[in-house]
């Protein structure tokens, strides 16, 4: 038995030497890549999850305390509101996506002027975040601002609302810039995609007698799939990381009810100097990421798969 397992092992081993030198090349070009990966993704990730497992004070000299900090989050009453206002917040992908379909269905409609509405249409994914999360926090400001002064003149609304001492309404907020500022990257992304649906398709749909709606659900939503389920994952996994224009109009506030999660990372790390713990909540924060990124992409696969078929 072990003279076969020792030739089982020689024959693998020659097998590699050969696949080796044969592709020598190819494996040196492909060495600055994995280097990169090591060196800026993975080393960086390993340590994350080591420091997590210390308390790590910023400057100071790190202890071992294995999972205290995880258990510390748990038992925080203050992490659940941030982690429901992670949850929340991931919902303005699906406001995202809700309003750049519709822009792109109305667009291919246009005729005349379409390359200038689609340049109105980017206009705030083009500026900086850092950009528009100042301007939208001058014009809500709510005793400064143009928006409620406005309002208030003209009879719609009765008093100024000072929506960043609440909640709900500091979410909220929160909510429809980031919606207003990232939309337009789904709408390239579904654009590009609905460009590409043949017409003939159409054609035959209405020659059956398919109406708008039918045609949408029968031919250009399976059409579409593929495209929104790549423009949602991407989107889910930069919206559950945005933190410039949370810290912008809120600051977190009040409280804790508009900290998410990446927002708390930053509480913990850079005010309060507590790495251990920023880099446990910055744990939590990637599985919740590659979770919801593993059912996009499972889901992409299946539909990839399907229609192959």
């Amino acid at each position: 038995m072990s003279s076969q397992t020792s030739y089982t092992l020689r024959g693998r081993t020659e097998r590699f030497r050969d696949v080796l030198s044969e592709n020598w090349f190819a494996y040196l070009l492909i060495l600055p890549v994995l280097l990169f990966l090591v060196l800026l993704m993975w080393y960086p990730f390993i340590r994350g999850i080591f420091m997590s497992l210390h308390n790590w004070p910023l400057g100071g000299a790190p202890t071992w305390v294995g999972l205290d900090n995880y258990s510390y989050l748990f038992s925080w009453d203050p992490f659940y509101t941030s982690l429901k206002a992670t949850l929340i917040f991931s919902l303005t992908t699906l406001f995202q996506l809700a309003i750049a379909l519709a822009a792109a269905l109305a667009i291919r409609e246009v005729r005349r002027g379409k390359s200038f509405i689609t340049g109105a249409f980017l206009l705030s994914y083009t500026l900086p975040p850092l950009v528009t999360g100042t301007i939208w926090t001058y014009l809500l400001q709510p005793d400064l601002g143009p928006l409620f002064g406005f309002l208030t003149q003209w009879g719609i609304l009765g008093e100024t609302i000072y929506w960043g001492s609440q909640g709900d309404t500091a979410l909220a907020v929160v909510l429809f810039v980031t919606t207003w500022t990232f939309w337009p990257f789904m709408f390239l992304i579904i654009s590009a995609s609905l460009e590409s649906i043949p017409e003939e398709m159409y054609e035959s749909a209405q020659m059956y007698g398919a109406n708008r709606a039918q045609m949408f659900l029968r031919v250009t939503l399976p059409q579409l799939k593929s495209a929104i389920l790549i423009a949602v994952s991407i989107r889910i996994i930069w919206n559950m990381t945005k933190i410039s224009q949370v810290l912008q109009l809120t600051n977190g506030g009040p409280g804790y009810e508009s900290s998410v999660l990446a927002v708390l990372l930053y509480r913990f790390s850079y005010e309060q100097g507590q790495m251990g713990v920023a880099y446990a909540v910055g744990v939590i924060l990637l599985l919740m990421t590659i979770g919801f990124a593993f059912v996009f992409i499972r889901e992409f696969e299946r539909s990839s798969g399907g229609d192959a078929a």
